[in-house]
């Protein structure tokens, strides 16, 4: 039995062996029937050639990119503007239509504007009363000059 048992055992491995040599023919097999498909496939690419191709598509997807943004911002052709420098040119150009509407003032307008508020006489008084200082005054050196 024992007998039996070791020539089993024998036999079990020389099948796992053929079995595990069969699986690596057809592995191998595969693997180059593998290798000549990609033969094919890449024919006479050269690493070369996929870099050509590689820098054309990425300045091709550039070219996207900027005609993208041209078409968003049409306003400015692609011009960088700063803040700073459209506040000033928009001072410059109030600047200009103000001094456009003064240029057309001769003289500063004789009538009041409708809506102004009228004064009231307050200087003329103070003017009056300083004549009337002035008038005492004169009085007072005359009668001291008697």
């Amino acid at each position: 039995m024992d007998r039996l048992q070791g020539t089993r055992l024998q036999l079990e491995m020389q099948v796992n062996t053929l079995e595990s040599a069969n699986l690596n023919a057809e592995t191998m097999a595969a693997m180059k029937k593998a290798s000549d498909a990609l033969k094919v496939i890449h024919g006479k690419m050269t690493m070369g050639d996929v870099d050509s191709q590689m820098q054309s598509m990425a300045e091709q997807r550039e070219l996207a990119n900027e005609i993208g943004e041209a078409i968003s911002n049409p306003m400015y052709g692609g011009m960088e503007l700063d803040d700073a420098d459209l506040k000033a040119e928009l001072e410059e150009l109030e600047q200009d239509q103000l001094n456009e509407r003064l240029m057309g003032a001769d003289h500063v307008p004789v009538h009041t504007p409708p809506g102004a508020v009228k004064t009231t006489q307050p200087p003329q008084r103070a003017v009056a009363l300083e004549d009337d200082e002035d008038a005492q005054l004169r009085e007072l050196q005359a009668s001291l000059a008697m």
